[in-house]
């Protein structure tokens, strides 16, 4: 995190403006927001560390501009950016460049697009709205940790050192006898809006509400606010700022040592540490009681680490993805020693990178400043697009055709019966190639047809003949997404009409799911949509899938809470008003779940010896929605469960990669596209089956 001011580092003599105790309060903030990324137990909310440099930021910064309209009578824009830019990019750029280094080498080649992109929005300071959609996109769930992740709450800062001088200046132009009290109101009317939109926002869109700045405005503006009032408060008497400086850091501690990740963040919990830090702040002001926070804040190595906050910050992150990259999962111990080593460039980097450039004469002048500062962000860019242009230099599997790639169709060859597929090591030929595969997804997806997870626009699609005689519809999530081109083939052959009912990440059931840790609201509502609608449509035969294998039982809030019997009672609840209304029900099991959300990034690891990336099916059928639709089955004995199972694990018992020289997932618990077409003939066998004879028997004697 930025430590945007001008005090001075531990090593040079204290000006009278340098303020020890707010080093500290950076010390605290940097050692809660590193302990976390190591995953400490003790530290389940070490993530408000970032909330305390938002307040410290709004602090430092305003003051700097108040005491420059006093002295000068106006803001002097171009000097206040140049100085910014003097202080942050030349650090921001070498770590950057890094990064791209750490994406290039220690992460897999399917990344490298994701996240040069990532790399160029960080150098632009817009990386936390990219963040933040890629979110509340279902479909990318395949992306990983960025390496330039937590240069969100950077990009956040940077946008308010933009808009927020532009804020005040104007507000001085303005009100030019009482700016004061014009900034006062102006910037609390900002303050307060800022937190209601977050509690509105948060509680509709939790993912997207962490990283955008509109919900972290109100952070920076309570230390604005306090920065403006400060000559008024720090009258107050100094047993009460004293009282109030110890209140502050138990607030930082308790909201750091007991809130945890499903805390709604940020929210009104927020408060905590942003009050606790504006009273610590306040506290050190002027205070010299040997009792005062300020004496614990202000020793030395308290000071020494806080002027570092900054370098840690930028490195600690890329080191951590560089070590998983390159081991796996880390354990607390070795994740605590890596961030202990990335004190050694955070060093390197503020005492031959930073202060050199923030002191260097020939910067001393707007201009200048700006210029280096503008040719930095470029050199980031540029190591960002390089990034994205290396991926098309990977070497992989040739690109197999389709009468090369069969799929599934192998698994009906009698002549291929006995083949064990997991000791599959290598093949010649692949479809889709694994740097394609996570786009490799059905084209309902990008019709509208399918509802995101915040979407509370909901509508069906229609496909095959609207005058057909007979209707099937599929309902559900994106594992029936996931069926839907075999399906659209099977309908379109038997001559029946085919109406979809879509939206990622909710079970067709009257039960209630998390999404990113919060109820989810919209999949509330398009349940009894989706119900209304089917029951109204009316169709023959209603297919639906299911990813959820847990739910939450009434007063229930967060994923401890979850559990499978709210999930079944729900399945249970919606299956038998389909029965009771004469409708054909065919659940299809979900599938196994795979080792890893990146299978085909293990694919493209291993081309030589493809056994590395097989995955059991009783443990991945364990992490499916299907214990739970089968669970269901058992209570509403009409339903016409059809298993795939065996498509994806074809010896009952593990599940390969590539199947028929095609790869089986696409990336999360989803199959590839390509792999789900090849399945039409044994899924058209099951459901005529299943419907004795009523749907797919065409297909059937087609294929």
């Amino acid at each position: 995190m930025s430590a945007t001011t001008e005090t001075r580092s531990p090593e040079r003599a204290p000006s009278r403006s340098f303020r020890p105790d707010i080093e500290g309060l950076r010390a605290v903030a940097v050692l809660s927001v590193l302990i976390y990324h190591a995953d400490l137990v003790w530290v389940p909310g070490g993530y408000v560390g970032v909330d305390v440099f938002f307040v410290i930021s709004g602090f430092l910064i305003t003051s700097l501009m108040v005491r420059e309209v006093e002295r000068r009578g106006r803001l002097g824009l171009a000097d206040f950016w140049a100085r910014r830019a003097r202080r942050l990019l030349p650090a921001s750029t070498v770590v950057l460049v890094f990064s791209a280094v750490v994406a290039l080498v220690c992460l897999p080649v399917n990344t490298r697009k994701d996240f040069g992109g990532d790399i160029v929005s960080a150098a632009l300071y817009v990386v936390n709205w990219r963040l933040g959609a890629r979110e509340v996109d279902y479909l990318a769930e395949n992306v990983s940790a960025s390496p330039v992740q937590h240069y969100w709450s950077l990009a956040v800062e940077e946008q308010f050192y933009i808009v927020w001088p532009l804020l005040i200046a104007a507000l001085v132009a303005l009100v030019r006898t009482r700016w004061r009290a014009a900034l006062l109101v102006g910037i609390a009317a900002v303050t307060v809006a800022s937190f209601v939109f977050t509690l509105s926002y948060t509680a509709d869109q939790p993912g997207l509400a962490f990283f955008v700045s509109t919900t972290r405005v109100w952070e920076l503006g309570i230390g604005a606010l306090l920065a403006i009032a400060f000559p008024v408060l720090v009258r107050l008497p100094a047993a009460l700022r004293g009282v109030l400086g110890w209140a502050g850091i138990l607030a930082i501690a308790y909201s750091v040592l007991v809130l945890d990740e499903g805390t709604v963040w940020p929210g009104t919990a927020t408060l905590l540490p942003v009050l606790g830090t504006a009273a610590a702040i306040l506290a050190g002001g002027g205070v010299a009681a040997t009792w005062g926070v300020g004496r614990l804040l202000g020793l030395r190595p308290a000071v020494w680490i806080g002027g570092l906050s900054y370098s840690l910050y930028l490195w600690h992150w890329p080191f951590l993805i560089a070590a998983e990259g390159l081991w796996g999962d880390l354990r607390v111990r070795q994740a605590l020693l890596v961030v202990i080593a990335s004190a050694v460039p955070a060093w390197l980097s503020y005492r031959y990178v930073e202060t050199p450039f923030r002191h260097a004469p020939r910067f001393a002048l707007p201009r200048p400043a700006l210029l280096a500062g503008a040719a930095g962000m470029a050199v980031s860019i540029v190591a960002g697009l390089a990034l994205v242009a290396s991926f098309s230099l990977v070497d992989t599997v040739e690109e197999a055709s389709a009468k090369e790639a069969p799929g599934a169709a192998v698994l009906q060859d009698p002549d291929l019966a006995d083949t064990d597929w997991a000791s599959l090591k290598t093949v010649d030929v692949l479809r889709p190639s694994p740097l394609d595969a996570y786009e490799d997804y059905p084209s309902i997806n990008k019709d509208g047809c399918v509802a995101t997870m915040v979407e509370e626009n909901y509508k069906t699609c229609e496909y095959g003949d609207e005058d057909a005689e007979r209707t099937v519809a599929l309902v559900g999530d994106s594992k029936a997404a996931q069926w839907f081109p075999p399906i659209r083939e099977i309908a379109e052959r038997e001559g029946w009409r085919l109406v979809v009912i879509f939206k990622n990440g909710c079970p067709f059931a009257a039960s209630d799911v998390l999404y990113q840790g919060e109820p989810s609201p919209t999949c509330k509502s398009w349940q009894p949509w989706a119900m209304d609608n089917v029951e109204e449509l009316d169709p023959d035969v209603l297919i639906t899938v299911t990813r959820n294998a847990r739910a939450l039982p009434p007063g229930g809030t967060t994923d401890e809470d979850a559990t499978q019997a709210p999930m079944v009672e729900g399945l249970v609840e919606y299956w038998e008003r389909l029965v009771d209304s004469d409708i054909m029900l065919v659940p299809i099991l979900d599938t196994p779940v795979p080792f890893s959300p990146t299978v085909p990034d293990c694919v493209q690891d291993h081309l030589d010896d493809l056994t590395q990336c097989v995955a059991l099916k009783e443990r991945g059928f364990e992490k499916s929605g299907a214990p739970a639709q089968l669970a269901a089955a058992e209570l509403v004995p009409e339903a016409r469960v059809v298993d795939m199972s065996s498509v994806v694990c074809p010896d009952g018992v593990h599940c390969p990669p590539v199947i028929g020289n095609v790869l089986v997932y696409r990336g999360g618990t989803h199959l590839s596209n390509t792999y789900a077409k090849t399945t039409t003939p044994i899924l058209a066998k099951r459901l005529a089956r299943a419907t004795d004879g009523l749907f797919g028997s065409a297909t059937l004697a087609g294929g």
